[in-house]
Protein backbone atom coordinates (compact mmCIF):
# COMPACT_ATOMS: atom_id res chain seq x y z
CA UNK A 1 0.00 0.00 0.00
CA UNK A 2 1.46 3.45 -0.75
CA UNK A 3 1.95 6.79 1.62
CA UNK A 4 -0.98 9.20 1.10
CA UNK A 5 -0.45 11.86 -1.37
CA UNK A 6 0.50 14.34 1.42
CA UNK A 7 3.23 12.33 2.86
CA UNK A 8 4.73 11.58 -0.44
CA UNK A 9 5.13 15.44 -1.06
CA UNK A 10 6.40 16.02 2.40
CA UNK A 11 8.64 13.18 1.42
CA UNK A 12 9.76 15.12 -1.91
CA UNK A 13 10.51 18.22 -0.55
CA UNK A 14 12.84 16.88 2.21
CA UNK A 15 14.41 15.34 -0.59
CA UNK A 16 15.17 18.04 -2.34
CA UNK A 17 16.14 20.20 0.40
CA UNK A 18 18.70 17.79 1.54
CA UNK A 19 20.43 17.66 -2.30
CA UNK A 20 20.29 21.74 -2.22
CA UNK A 21 22.19 21.37 0.87
CA UNK A 22 24.31 18.81 -0.57
CA UNK A 23 25.65 20.90 -3.55
CA UNK A 24 25.62 24.43 -2.15
CA UNK A 25 28.81 25.98 -1.64
CA UNK A 26 30.53 26.01 1.80
CA UNK A 27 30.17 29.66 2.98
CA UNK A 28 33.07 31.00 5.53
CA UNK A 29 30.55 31.96 8.85
CA UNK A 30 30.91 35.65 9.26
CA UNK A 31 33.08 36.35 12.53
CA UNK A 32 34.17 32.71 13.07
CA UNK A 33 37.77 33.50 13.13
CA UNK A 34 39.68 36.15 13.02
CA UNK A 35 42.54 37.13 10.97
CA UNK A 36 46.07 36.92 12.60
CA UNK A 37 48.38 39.05 13.10
CA UNK A 38 50.71 38.13 10.24
CA UNK A 39 47.48 37.88 8.18
CA UNK A 40 47.11 41.31 9.02
CA UNK A 41 50.36 42.51 8.00
CA UNK A 42 49.87 40.62 5.19
CA UNK A 43 46.73 42.45 3.84
CA UNK A 44 48.95 46.16 4.34
CA UNK A 45 50.04 45.60 0.90
CA UNK A 46 46.67 44.86 -0.82
CA UNK A 47 45.80 46.67 -3.61
CA UNK A 48 42.69 47.58 -1.94
CA UNK A 49 42.46 51.06 -0.03
CA UNK A 50 39.88 49.75 2.01
CA UNK A 51 41.45 46.35 2.59
CA UNK A 52 44.55 47.98 3.76
CA UNK A 53 42.34 50.63 5.98
CA UNK A 54 40.44 47.58 7.85
CA UNK A 55 43.77 45.91 8.37
CA UNK A 56 45.55 49.08 9.83
CA UNK A 57 42.85 49.71 12.03
CA UNK A 58 42.72 46.37 13.45
CA UNK A 59 46.63 46.38 14.02
CA UNK A 60 46.14 49.78 16.32
CA UNK A 61 43.63 47.75 18.06
CA UNK A 62 46.12 44.90 18.84
CA UNK A 63 47.94 47.09 20.75
CA UNK A 64 51.01 45.25 19.70
CA UNK A 65 54.44 46.89 19.59
CA UNK A 66 55.83 45.11 17.25
CA UNK A 67 52.58 46.73 14.34
CA UNK A 68 54.76 49.96 14.69
CA UNK A 69 56.99 49.49 12.33
CA UNK A 70 55.12 48.03 9.34
CA UNK A 71 52.23 50.62 10.06
CA UNK A 72 55.27 53.18 9.70
CA UNK A 73 56.19 51.67 6.18
CA UNK A 74 52.70 53.06 5.11
CA UNK A 75 53.25 56.60 5.83
CA UNK A 76 53.54 57.53 2.19
CA UNK A 77 51.07 55.61 0.92
CA UNK A 78 49.13 56.87 -1.59
CA UNK A 79 46.11 57.34 -0.58
CA UNK A 80 45.58 59.98 2.22
CA UNK A 81 42.74 57.97 3.86
CA UNK A 82 45.00 55.08 4.37
CA UNK A 83 47.66 57.72 5.94
CA UNK A 84 45.28 58.89 8.26
CA UNK A 85 44.41 55.90 9.56
CA UNK A 86 48.29 54.95 10.20
CA UNK A 87 48.01 58.01 12.17
CA UNK A 88 44.89 57.02 14.17
CA UNK A 89 46.13 52.98 14.85
CA UNK A 90 49.87 54.40 15.93
CA UNK A 91 48.20 57.04 18.00
CA UNK A 92 45.86 53.39 19.37
CA UNK A 93 49.59 51.77 19.89
CA UNK A 94 50.82 54.73 22.41
CA UNK A 95 54.96 53.90 21.56
CA UNK A 96 57.44 55.96 21.12
CA UNK A 97 59.25 54.37 18.20
CA UNK A 98 56.24 55.68 15.95
CA UNK A 99 58.01 59.26 16.77
CA UNK A 100 59.66 59.39 13.08
CA UNK A 101 56.60 58.40 11.91
CA UNK A 102 54.72 61.22 13.28
CA UNK A 103 56.95 63.51 12.26
CA UNK A 104 56.99 62.81 8.68
CA UNK A 105 53.33 62.76 8.75
CA UNK A 106 53.08 66.28 10.67
CA UNK A 107 54.51 67.17 6.98
CA UNK A 108 51.87 65.41 5.04
CA UNK A 109 50.18 67.06 2.17
CA UNK A 110 46.85 66.29 3.62
CA UNK A 111 45.70 68.47 6.22
CA UNK A 112 43.80 65.75 8.39
CA UNK A 113 46.51 63.45 8.27
CA UNK A 114 48.72 66.59 9.91
CA UNK A 115 46.06 67.81 12.16
CA UNK A 116 45.64 63.96 13.52
CA UNK A 117 49.45 63.50 14.24
CA UNK A 118 49.69 67.08 15.48
CA UNK A 119 47.46 65.50 18.22
CA UNK A 120 48.14 62.08 18.37
CA UNK A 121 52.17 63.15 19.37
CA UNK A 122 50.97 65.41 21.89
CA UNK A 123 48.76 62.65 23.24
CA UNK A 124 51.78 60.08 22.85
CA UNK A 125 54.83 62.42 24.92
CA UNK A 126 51.85 63.75 27.08
CA UNK A 127 50.27 60.52 28.58
CA UNK A 128 46.64 61.76 27.85
CA UNK A 129 43.87 60.05 26.61
CA UNK A 130 42.02 62.12 23.31
CA UNK A 131 38.00 61.82 23.81
CA UNK A 132 38.03 65.22 21.59
CA UNK A 133 39.15 66.42 18.21
CA UNK A 134 42.58 67.59 18.22
CA UNK A 135 41.88 71.26 18.10
CA UNK A 136 39.87 71.08 21.02
CA UNK A 137 42.13 68.52 22.46
CA UNK A 138 44.83 70.47 22.58
CA UNK A 139 43.21 73.63 23.38
CA UNK A 140 42.06 72.21 26.74
CA UNK A 141 45.68 70.76 27.24
CA UNK A 142 46.89 74.06 26.70
CA UNK A 143 44.92 76.01 29.37
CA UNK A 144 45.68 72.99 32.20
CA UNK A 145 48.91 74.23 33.58
CA UNK A 146 51.22 77.08 33.57
CA UNK A 147 54.09 75.45 32.54
CA UNK A 148 54.65 72.71 29.85
CA UNK A 149 53.16 68.92 30.40
CA UNK A 150 55.78 66.37 29.38
CA UNK A 151 55.08 62.88 30.64
CA UNK A 152 57.59 62.16 33.26
CA UNK A 153 60.58 60.12 32.39
CA UNK A 154 59.87 61.60 29.00
CA UNK A 155 62.32 62.90 26.57
CA UNK A 156 61.01 64.99 23.53
CA UNK A 157 63.01 63.76 20.41
CA UNK A 158 64.17 67.20 18.56
CA UNK A 159 62.87 66.04 15.09
CA UNK A 160 59.39 66.83 17.15
CA UNK A 161 60.16 70.51 17.94
CA UNK A 162 62.12 71.05 14.34
CA UNK A 163 58.53 69.56 12.50
CA UNK A 164 56.35 71.47 15.02
CA UNK A 165 58.56 74.69 14.38
CA UNK A 166 57.58 74.02 10.27
CA UNK A 167 54.06 73.74 11.26
CA UNK A 168 53.89 77.23 12.38
CA UNK A 169 53.84 78.31 8.66
CA UNK A 170 51.50 75.86 7.34
CA UNK A 171 49.27 76.89 5.01
CA UNK A 172 46.47 75.96 7.61
CA UNK A 173 45.42 78.74 10.31
CA UNK A 174 43.82 75.66 12.26
CA UNK A 175 47.77 73.61 12.01
CA UNK A 176 49.76 76.63 12.86
CA UNK A 177 47.61 76.94 16.03
CA UNK A 178 47.31 73.35 16.68
CA UNK A 179 51.46 73.26 16.22
CA UNK A 180 51.84 76.31 18.51
CA UNK A 181 49.77 74.43 21.30
CA UNK A 182 51.95 72.18 20.99
CA UNK A 183 54.80 73.09 21.37
CA UNK A 184 53.95 74.62 24.58
CA UNK A 185 52.90 71.06 25.88
CA UNK A 186 55.64 70.14 24.72
CA UNK A 187 58.24 72.24 26.24
CA UNK A 188 59.59 72.78 22.92
CA UNK A 189 61.49 76.04 24.35
CA UNK A 190 63.96 75.12 21.52
CA UNK A 191 61.28 76.64 19.07
CA UNK A 192 61.09 80.18 21.51
CA UNK A 193 61.92 81.99 18.27
CA UNK A 194 59.70 80.87 15.75
CA UNK A 195 56.71 81.07 18.37
CA UNK A 196 57.61 84.71 18.21
CA UNK A 197 57.60 84.75 14.48
CA UNK A 198 54.12 83.42 14.74
CA UNK A 199 52.70 86.36 17.26
CA UNK A 200 52.75 88.23 14.02
CA UNK A 201 50.58 85.39 12.19
CA UNK A 202 46.95 87.58 10.97
CA UNK A 203 44.80 84.60 12.68
CA UNK A 204 44.05 85.62 15.85
CA UNK A 205 43.71 81.67 17.08
CA UNK A 206 47.30 81.75 16.24
CA UNK A 207 48.07 84.18 17.84
CA UNK A 208 46.84 83.26 20.94
CA UNK A 209 48.05 80.02 20.48
CA UNK A 210 51.51 81.45 20.14
CA UNK A 211 51.46 83.67 23.27
CA UNK A 212 50.16 80.59 25.37
CA UNK A 213 53.07 78.41 24.52
CA UNK A 214 56.03 81.23 24.69
CA UNK A 215 54.01 81.75 28.36
CA UNK A 216 54.82 77.78 29.20
CA UNK A 217 58.05 77.54 27.53
CA UNK A 218 59.64 80.93 27.44
CA UNK A 219 61.81 82.98 29.96
CA UNK A 220 60.95 86.54 31.04
CA UNK A 221 62.92 88.07 28.11
CA UNK A 222 61.09 86.16 25.56
CA UNK A 223 57.79 87.40 27.35
CA UNK A 224 58.92 91.32 26.36
CA UNK A 225 57.88 90.44 22.73
CA UNK A 226 54.36 89.71 24.34
CA UNK A 227 53.66 92.92 25.64
CA UNK A 228 52.48 94.76 22.19
CA UNK A 229 50.05 92.30 21.50
CA UNK A 230 47.93 93.83 25.18
CA UNK A 231 46.85 96.45 22.92
CA UNK A 232 45.19 93.49 20.22
CA UNK A 233 42.18 93.58 18.18
CA UNK A 234 41.73 90.67 19.97
CA UNK A 235 39.72 90.19 23.23
CA UNK A 236 41.10 86.25 23.17
CA UNK A 237 44.59 87.13 22.43
CA UNK A 238 45.21 89.83 25.15
CA UNK A 239 43.77 87.84 28.02
CA UNK A 240 46.46 84.79 26.70
CA UNK A 241 48.88 87.31 26.42
CA UNK A 242 47.71 88.88 29.40
CA UNK A 243 48.23 84.90 31.40
CA UNK A 244 51.38 84.71 29.39
CA UNK A 245 53.11 87.85 30.96
CA UNK A 246 52.14 87.17 34.39
CA UNK A 247 53.59 83.73 34.69
CA UNK A 248 56.40 85.00 33.27
CA UNK A 249 57.17 87.73 35.53
CA UNK A 250 57.42 90.04 32.96
CA UNK A 251 58.15 93.29 34.67
CA UNK A 252 58.60 95.83 31.83
CA UNK A 253 55.08 95.47 31.34
CA UNK A 254 54.01 97.10 34.36
CA UNK A 255 53.23 100.95 32.42
CA UNK A 256 51.18 99.08 29.70
CA UNK A 257 49.07 97.12 32.56
CA UNK A 258 48.69 100.04 34.89
CA UNK A 259 47.06 101.61 31.83
CA UNK A 260 44.77 99.16 31.10
CA UNK A 261 43.96 98.54 34.53
CA UNK A 262 43.55 102.50 35.34
CA UNK A 263 41.82 102.94 31.87
CA UNK A 264 39.20 100.07 32.71
CA UNK A 265 39.24 99.87 36.95
CA UNK A 266 35.03 98.36 36.87
CA UNK A 267 35.28 96.12 34.20
CA UNK A 268 36.49 92.79 33.79
CA UNK A 269 39.43 93.48 31.34
CA UNK A 270 40.81 96.37 34.32
CA UNK A 271 40.58 93.11 36.85
CA UNK A 272 42.63 90.46 34.46
CA UNK A 273 45.30 93.48 33.66
CA UNK A 274 45.33 93.85 37.84
CA UNK A 275 45.87 90.59 38.12
CA UNK A 276 48.56 90.02 35.75
CA UNK A 277 50.37 93.24 37.63
CA UNK A 278 50.13 91.38 40.62
CA UNK A 279 51.95 88.67 39.50
CA UNK A 280 55.13 90.23 37.63
CA UNK A 281 56.33 91.86 40.80
CA UNK A 282 56.49 95.27 39.40
CA UNK A 283 57.90 97.66 42.44
CA UNK A 284 56.75 100.73 40.60
CA UNK A 285 53.69 99.44 40.95
CA UNK A 286 53.70 99.97 44.99
CA UNK A 287 51.28 103.00 45.38
CA UNK A 288 48.53 100.92 43.52
CA UNK A 289 48.42 97.84 45.55
CA UNK A 290 48.49 99.80 48.50
CA UNK A 291 45.22 102.08 47.59
CA UNK A 292 44.08 98.82 46.87
CA UNK A 293 44.36 97.06 49.76
CA UNK A 294 42.05 98.91 51.44
CA UNK A 295 39.54 98.03 48.33
CA UNK A 296 36.16 96.77 49.69
CA UNK A 297 36.32 94.44 46.63
CA UNK A 298 37.53 91.37 48.19
CA UNK A 299 39.19 90.49 45.12
CA UNK A 300 40.99 93.41 44.02
CA UNK A 301 41.93 93.59 47.76
CA UNK A 302 43.73 89.81 47.39
CA UNK A 303 45.30 90.84 44.02
CA UNK A 304 46.29 93.78 46.18
CA UNK A 305 47.67 92.00 48.95
CA UNK A 306 49.49 89.39 46.75
CA UNK A 307 51.25 92.12 44.80
CA UNK A 308 52.53 94.14 48.21
CA UNK A 309 53.99 90.88 49.19
CA UNK A 310 55.94 90.54 45.79
CA UNK A 311 57.50 94.42 45.70
CA UNK A 312 58.04 95.12 49.21
CA UNK A 313 60.28 94.36 52.27
CA UNK A 314 60.20 93.45 55.90
CA UNK A 315 58.51 96.58 57.12
CA UNK A 316 55.27 95.83 56.12
CA UNK A 317 55.15 92.84 58.32
CA UNK A 318 53.47 94.25 61.25
CA UNK A 319 50.63 96.17 59.63
CA UNK A 320 49.87 92.87 57.62
CA UNK A 321 50.02 90.81 60.74
CA UNK A 322 47.04 93.23 62.58
CA UNK A 323 45.06 92.90 59.35
CA UNK A 324 45.59 89.45 59.29
CA UNK A 325 43.96 88.96 62.67
CA UNK A 326 40.76 91.45 61.88
CA UNK A 327 40.08 89.58 58.79
CA UNK A 328 37.44 87.66 59.01
CA UNK A 329 37.53 86.31 54.95
CA UNK A 330 39.49 83.00 54.36
CA UNK A 331 40.20 83.90 50.85
CA UNK A 332 42.06 87.39 52.78
CA UNK A 333 43.52 85.74 55.54
CA UNK A 334 45.57 83.34 53.30
CA UNK A 335 46.22 86.32 51.34
CA UNK A 336 47.77 87.84 54.23
CA UNK A 337 49.51 84.56 55.24
CA UNK A 338 51.39 83.82 51.85
CA UNK A 339 52.75 87.91 51.82
CA UNK A 340 53.64 87.50 56.05
CA UNK A 341 55.36 84.28 55.12
CA UNK A 342 57.08 85.62 51.87
CA UNK A 343 58.32 88.82 54.08
CA UNK A 344 60.17 86.59 56.04
CA UNK A 345 57.91 85.01 59.15
CA UNK A 346 57.56 81.39 58.19
CA UNK A 347 55.39 80.99 61.21
CA UNK A 348 51.95 81.83 59.10
CA UNK A 349 53.29 78.84 56.80
CA UNK A 350 51.24 76.60 59.31
CA UNK A 351 47.79 78.45 57.76
CA UNK A 352 48.65 77.63 54.18
CA UNK A 353 49.25 74.11 54.37
CA UNK A 354 46.73 73.06 56.88
CA UNK A 355 44.32 74.31 54.10
CA UNK A 356 45.79 72.21 51.32
CA UNK A 357 42.97 70.11 51.09
CA UNK A 358 40.70 72.88 51.07
CA UNK A 359 38.46 72.31 47.36
CA UNK A 360 38.00 75.84 46.38
CA UNK A 361 41.65 77.34 48.12
CA UNK A 362 43.77 74.60 47.99
CA UNK A 363 45.40 74.77 44.99
CA UNK A 364 46.31 78.44 45.32
CA UNK A 365 47.92 77.59 48.52
CA UNK A 366 49.77 75.01 46.85
CA UNK A 367 51.33 77.78 44.61
CA UNK A 368 51.81 80.24 47.31
CA UNK A 369 53.90 77.51 49.09
CA UNK A 370 55.74 76.82 45.72
CA UNK A 371 56.15 80.83 45.22
CA UNK A 372 58.25 81.19 48.56
CA UNK A 373 60.64 79.05 47.31
CA UNK A 374 63.28 76.19 48.57
CA UNK A 375 63.98 77.94 51.56
CA UNK A 376 60.93 76.72 53.32
CA UNK A 377 61.18 73.23 52.48
CA UNK A 378 62.58 72.03 55.00
CA UNK A 379 59.91 73.81 57.27
CA UNK A 380 57.33 71.18 55.25
CA UNK A 381 58.90 68.20 56.04
CA UNK A 382 57.41 68.12 59.73
CA UNK A 383 53.84 68.34 57.79
CA UNK A 384 54.67 65.14 56.17
CA UNK A 385 53.37 63.01 58.85
CA UNK A 386 50.33 65.30 59.64
CA UNK A 387 47.00 62.90 60.59
CA UNK A 388 45.62 64.47 57.53
CA UNK A 389 46.53 61.78 54.57
CA UNK A 390 45.02 64.79 51.86
CA UNK A 391 48.07 67.47 53.55
CA UNK A 392 50.61 64.48 53.37
CA UNK A 393 49.67 64.02 49.58
CA UNK A 394 49.44 67.40 48.74
CA UNK A 395 52.26 68.13 50.40
CA UNK A 396 54.51 65.40 48.16
CA UNK A 397 53.22 67.20 45.42
CA UNK A 398 54.47 70.46 46.08
CA UNK A 399 57.94 68.88 47.13
CA UNK A 400 57.88 67.15 43.50
CA UNK A 401 57.24 70.26 41.63
CA UNK A 402 60.05 72.27 43.26
CA UNK A 403 63.03 70.74 41.39
CA UNK A 404 64.76 70.31 44.45
CA UNK A 405 66.27 66.49 44.91
CA UNK A 406 67.67 67.62 48.58
CA UNK A 407 63.50 66.69 49.53
CA UNK A 408 63.91 63.08 47.95
CA UNK A 409 65.22 61.82 51.71
CA UNK A 410 62.12 63.62 53.87
CA UNK A 411 59.57 61.76 50.59
CA UNK A 412 60.96 58.43 51.32
CA UNK A 413 58.79 57.08 54.14
CA UNK A 414 55.92 58.15 52.48
CA UNK A 415 56.51 55.57 49.90
CA UNK A 416 55.16 52.72 52.94
CA UNK A 417 52.54 55.75 53.78
CA UNK A 418 49.31 53.47 55.10
CA UNK A 419 47.35 56.04 52.45
CA UNK A 420 47.83 54.39 49.05
CA UNK A 421 47.04 57.79 47.34
CA UNK A 422 50.12 59.42 49.55
CA UNK A 423 52.02 56.38 48.66
CA UNK A 424 51.42 57.19 45.13
CA UNK A 425 52.19 60.68 45.00
CA UNK A 426 55.46 60.27 47.34
CA UNK A 427 56.81 57.64 44.61
CA UNK A 428 55.82 59.60 42.05
CA UNK A 429 57.57 63.26 43.32
CA UNK A 430 60.39 61.53 44.15
CA UNK A 431 60.71 59.86 40.79
CA UNK A 432 60.15 63.13 39.48
CA UNK A 433 62.92 64.78 41.72
CA UNK A 434 65.33 61.77 40.15
CA UNK A 435 64.88 63.08 36.87
CA UNK A 436 65.38 66.78 37.31
CA UNK A 437 68.57 66.53 39.58
CA UNK A 438 70.56 68.79 41.80
CA UNK A 439 68.49 71.59 39.53
CA UNK A 440 65.68 73.37 39.20
CA UNK A 441 62.55 71.71 37.51
CA UNK A 442 61.44 74.02 34.39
Amino acid sequence: MGLPKREVAVVRSLGLALALIAFAPVLPVRGASKPSFDDLVASLKSPNAKTRIDAIEALGKSRRREAVSPLAALVHDPEPKVRLQVAKSLSDLRDLSAVPAFVTLVADEDAKVREESIGSLVGLYGERERTTPPARFLEIFSDEYDRSSVALFTRVDPSVYQALAKALQDESEGIRQEAAYSLGILDGHSAVPSLIAALQDPVPGVRGAAATAIGKVGTAEDGKHLIPLLSDESATVRNRVLQAIGTLKVREAGPALREIYESNRRRESGLKALACLSRIGDPAQADLFRELVQDPDPERKRLAIEGLARVSDGSLLPAFKKDFQREHSDELKLAYAFAITRLGDHAFLDSLVLCLPSATLGKRCQGYILENGKGILPELYPYLSDPDAEVRAQLADILGASGDAGSIHALDPLISDPSPKVADRATRAIERLRQSGPGEAR
